[in-house]
């Protein structure tokens, strides 16, 4: 049997969506969106190479795009940052989980908070270290095995969807957490329309965000807020971005951690 839902932990599902091998399914009980089966560690690692970040490979960014120079989205990281600092302000210490090349942790730096990023990308891990000094830890967040209670604040943007379970992810988030620390996340809007239905590809006529094995969650208010409070956190902020601004179609989630 398949691993249960994320959200409600039911098996009830039905198929939305066949990209062989996998299949996009839907839970009949929450509506969460989601893919199975789920890659392992190894498959995952292999997707996050150099070419992922250069719009050189099969998954990732677009041909001409190249994510890892691209310092025109140092600011949406700026204003993240900025959003954060409504309900906890620096010093204190932050951990950014799956930071990529570092542009939320360059930008926390600067507002002077103590951070240190983790991602399973080798080659993201020792750009971000080599070109900008960053303290960044390789592996998952669960293998860094921080300390209880010891992070102010745990940043996951555009990461929650590319991971096997949420559900692990945001619970050893708790763990780690103070209370009353932040949770912050950013993912797509499952709920959002197609901003260019006319270039849809056909094969995913019936849900056309489905892009596995990069995106393997699929979340839309309901359903990520359901999480949050399922494992300890209680949702104060949740900002969708519509045409015009480079991050249509996501959403950005700030959650505080009870007790």
């Amino acid at each position: 049997m398949e691993d249960p839902c994320e959200v409600c932990r039911e098996y009830l599902v039905e198929p939305v969506l066949v990209l062989h091998p996998y299949t996009v399914v839907k839970c009949l009980r929450c509506g969460f969106i989601y893919v199975i089966p789920r890659p392992g560690l190894p498959d995952l690692e292999s997707i996050y190479e150099e070419s992922y970040f250069t719009g050189q490979g099969p998954y990732g960014y677009k041909p001409g795009e190249n994510y890892l120079y691209d310092d025109t989205r140092l600011g949406i990281f700026v204003e993240r940052i900025a959003t954060i600092e409504r309900y906890r302000k620096p010093p204190g210490f932050m951990v950014d989980v799956g930071c990529a090349n570092g542009f939320s942790l360059r930008a926390a730096r600067d507002r002077g908070w103590e951070c240190i990023g983790i991602d399973i990308s080798e080659f993201a891990v020792n750009f971000a270290r080599e070109r900008y000094g960053l303290n960044v830890i390789r592996g998952t967040l669960r293998q860094v095995a921080l300390g209880d209670a010891s992070v102010d604040v745990l940043t996951m943007w555009d990461f929650i969807e590319h991971v096997p379970s949420p559900r692990e992810e945001c619970m050893e988030a708790n763990r780690i957490v103070k209370p009353g620390g932040i949770l912050a996340l950013s993912t797509p809007d499952a709920d959002a329309p197609n901003p260019s239905p006319e270039s849809c590809d056909p094969a995913k006529a019936a849900f056309w965000q489905a892009d596995p094995p990069e995106h393997l969650q699929y979340f839309n208010a309901s359903t990520i807020s359901r999480l949050l409070a399922d494992t300890g956190f209680h949702v104060v902020n949740l900002i969708f971005f519509g045409k015009g601004d480079r991050r249509e179609g996501a959403m950005e989630v700030y959650a505080v951690k009870g007790g």
